[in-house]
């Protein structure tokens, strides 16, 4: 699948799209065993969107887990924003609204398992939203067995019933223990805002860092970035600004880098140029750099 057109033959039980949709390929294989599904899905950045009208579709009874080979999967749903990477299992409830962002490259093997199975097992969905388990053997082993059962054609009834208990039987332990370990979502929106603070701090002095940079420095797409933010006082490009205007304001106000220019002080802070650093100085800081130079301005 690839293009326009590939993205149409995508959608399905979910609404994809893509920024750059002449771009976007994907593949995906998919097989039934019993009441359970399974798939593999391949693709270029890509974000795809379940809404309230959808629900009422078969998909609205599932639930399912994904286990991300690679790239990362960010996934919005009940008021939460998690982001799940390589090695991951994220949980989707397929009767709620969401909204799942694939990264370029990104490869998730998903089985999706009746709700009614969870419910009888007493394991409820409703606490397991947001929920993603890393680090976990149960996890890993889920991976391995679904990724070939994508392309595993079975030869007889005896032969589907087996593999539907035995997978069945794997992804409930990795739901029993991802409901153990289920903490508190904004826990995981704070350590994922967390990567992009560092991320920040690391690159600001980059004079090409931008939103786009940051993204792609954490593996996201521009658009899960944004609604990752949301929460915070300042957006991304502010944090960039303000992280290089501090940073700047250091350097002018120590002695021992009085051998600097202010030029050379903008571009170590990771400004294209004099006027935009006296710019962003002034409007964070009210006073021009040769004003913080002089020592008009005590407080750093």
């Amino acid at each position: 699948m690839a293009g326009s057109d590939g993205i149409d033959m995508f959608s399905g039980i979910c609404r994809f799209s893509a920024d750059e949709p002449e771009r976007f390929s994907a593949s995906m294989a998919s097989a039934d065993f019993g009441d359970v599904r399974v798939n593999r899905m391949r693709s270029t950045a890509v974000t795809g969107t379940r809404t309230s009208r959808m629900l009422g579709d078969v998909m609205g009874s599932y639930v399912a887990l994904g286990c991300v080979r690679a790239g990362t999967a960010g996934l919005e749903q009940d008021r939460t924003t998690i982001l799940a990477k390589a090695g991951d299992v994220v949980y989707v409830d397929f009767g709620r609204s969401f909204e799942l962002d694939l990264s370029d490259r990104s490869d998730v093997a998903f089985i999706y398992l009746p709700r009614t199975l969870l419910a009888a097992k007493s394991l409820d969905p409703r606490n397991l939203s947001g929920t993603v388990l890393s680090g976990s053997p149960l996890g890993v082993a889920l991976a391995g067995l679904l990724e070939p059962l994508t392309a595993h054609e079975p030869t007889s009834s005896a032969e589907i019933s087996l593999i539907e208990h035995a997978v069945v039987d794997l992804a409930l332990a990795v739901v029993r223990q991802s409901s153990d370990r289920a903490g508190d979502p904004g826990d995981m929106t704070m350590g994922n805002r967390a990567r992009v603070h560092r991320f920040i701090e690391t690159n600001f002095a980059d004079p090409g860092l931008n939103v786009d940079r940051v993204a792609a420095g954490i593996n996201v797409s521009t658009r899960y970035l944004h609604k990752l933010m949301e929460g915070e006082d300042r957006t991304v490009y502010g944090l960039i600004r303000a992280r290089r205007v501090r940073f700047g304001v250091e350097l002018l106000s120590d002695p021992d880098h009085a051998n600097l220019s202010i030029g050379q002080i903008a571009r170590r802070s990771g400004f294209a140029g004099l006027s935009q650093f006296g710019r962003a100085v002034r409007e964070v800081t009210g006073s021009t750099p040769r004003e913080i130079r002089m020592g008009s301005w005590a407080a750093v």
